[in-house]
């Protein structure tokens, strides 16, 4: 029997009649198998067998690698939006339409016509309840994110998945993504995260799904800036015999799970996502009514006393930020702040599966805002420090500080010099270690049986359903926020 006979004669499935009919077949066609002891033929096979996995990998065949889950950052995918009847343009031109649009990222033409910017701003937006205590769409707007489980709608990731197919990595079937709404977050227990515990869900089917279609093996999930700090409390919110079964090493680029100086500045001064000519209360606007901003901002256990912001009457640090929010006049910030932000990331505890973190260093970055006698509405002087360009370098590096000692964790940090918190998957050396990172930890082969009550659904990678289109009605007059099913 050739080896490749071999082979496919152990590598089809687990049904034992096919492999016997595969043995009849082939003894009628060799008198030498005939007489070969069925003992020996059989452990020849297995090992054979067992040594496939390696020799793929060394040639670049998917089957040698582990399934890669890929978790973008902030902004890093595509977000559609349709209009119903509810929806009450802000302004003439922002239209209803008949059908799903790109929300983001903003088109061309849209970022070249001022016109467009109190569409944008609008239907952006988030509104927070704080009768049910949850974030959702301004009234009439329903969101979507595509291509849920692919590479496809991932943003900017171009460079990195072209050397991963390269490695033998092929989308949906061993390589996958986890896109999301990136307006939202996640809440602690006892607070409900509409859009975020579907968003979880999904992960979790979809990494189980991923570990199935590879033959059992768990998964390497790599995540970069604000998908760390979702990966991370992804892990901390699946059992643990869950994550050591079915999540082989995460690997966090750029993380920032202590948040980062830059938060605060932008809830003060708003964002205009790149388009022309914003006025303030429509970047401040887009700033402060997404939950997600809340947690980019410094946690005090990572940030603990330093100064973040400094005006002629208080500097604020990581444990004053609910009196900055009111200096600020986001005094509605206070609440989902204190109850959803602060119980989350009061601590940094392990999450007990093997992590790598790839860290940029040696960056100016800013560190501290000072304004002057024109307060928030002027334009801040910056102090700055050490870090990527975006995240303080005490936030990148809080994994190191605070797991390096904790028994059983296993924790490997890559630091980069000069390379730019966007810049690893575009500057060339940086891009080659993010990969060489991501294949060492996907490159042994572990065939994993289930685990106690752990089992693997089987079902479809994605399918329609609720957590994939998200319809917020914004009741002004009961003040209630009500999910449309």
């Amino acid at each position: 029997m050739a080896p490749a006979e071999l082979f496919s004669f152990f590598g089809t499935n687990n049904n034992t009649a096919p492999r016997l009919l595969l043995v009849a077949h082939v003894s009628a066609r060799s008198q030498n198998i005939v007489h070969m002891d069925l003992s020996r033929l059989i452990a020849v096979a297995v090992l054979l067998g067992a040594l496939r996995p390696l020799l793929s990998h060394c040639a670049g065949d998917v089957e040698g690698l582990h399934p890669l889950v890929l978790v973008p950052g902030y902004g890093s995918n595509l977000l559609e939006a349709r209009l119903t009847a509810a929806y009450e343009p802000p302004a003439p031109g922002c239209g209803k339409g008949n059908g799903w649009f790109r929300l983001w990222p903003i088109k061309q033409t849209a970022m070249q016509d001022p016109r467009q910017v109190p569409c944008f701003v609008d239907q952006m937006s988030l509104v927070y309840d704080a009768v049910a205590d949850d974030y959702g769409n301004v009234a009439g707007v329903v969101t979507r994110v595509p291509l849920f489980g692919s590479t496809r709608g991932l943003i900017g990731w171009d460079p990195l998945l072209r050397e991963l197919e390269a490695a033998g990595y092929r989308d949906g079937e061993s390589l996958f993504a986890v896109p999301y709404d990136f307006r939202y977050s996640v809440a602690p227990r006892g607070h409900p995260s509409a859009e975020g515990a579907c968003n979880f869900d999904e992960f979790t089917r979809l990494v189980e799904r991923a570990s199935s279609l590879s033959q059992g093996r768990p998964v390497v999930v790599a995540a970069h800036s604000f998908g760390c700090a979702l990966t991370y409390q992804f892990l901390l919110g699946r059992p643990l015999a869950w994550r050591r079964r079915f999540v082989k090493r995460v690997v966090f680029v750029a993380s920032a799970l202590g948040g980062f100086s830059e938060g605060m500045n932008d809830l003060a001064a708003g964002t205009d996502y790149g388009l022309p000519n914003v006025a303030r209360p429509s970047r401040v606007r887009l700033a402060r009514s997404q939950q997600s901003a809340l947690w980019r901002l410094p946690t005090p256990t990572v940030f603990g006393d330093r100064p973040l912001v400094v005006t002629r009457n208080a500097t604020y640090t990581a444990h004053n930020i609910a009196e900055f929010f009111e200096a600020v006049g986001f005094p509605e910030g206070v609440r989902p702040y204190v109850t959803r932000v602060l119980p989350a990331w009061e601590a940094l505890p392990a999450p007990m599966v093997p992590v790598t973190s790839i860290i940029g260093v040696g960056v100016s970055t800013p560190e501290t805002f000072v304004y002057g006698e024109d307060g928030f509405v002027g334009t801040p002087e910056v102090v700055y420090g050490d870090g990527d360009g975006d995240i303080n370098m005490v936030s990148l590096v809080a994994i190191e500080k605070e797991w390096s000692g904790v028994e059983g964790q296993v924790l490997k940090v890559v630091r980069l010099p000069g390379v730019r918190h966007d810049g690893f998957f575009n500057v060339g050396f940086a891009l080659k270690k993010v990969v060489a990172e991501i294949l060492e930890a996907g490159g042994t082969v572990e065939l994993h049986p289930k685990i106690g009550r752990v089992q693997i659904d089987a079902g479809p990678v994605w399918k329609e359903d609720r957590c994939r289109v998200h319809e917020g009605l914004y009741n002004a007059s009961s003040n209630a926020f009500l999910e449309v099913l």
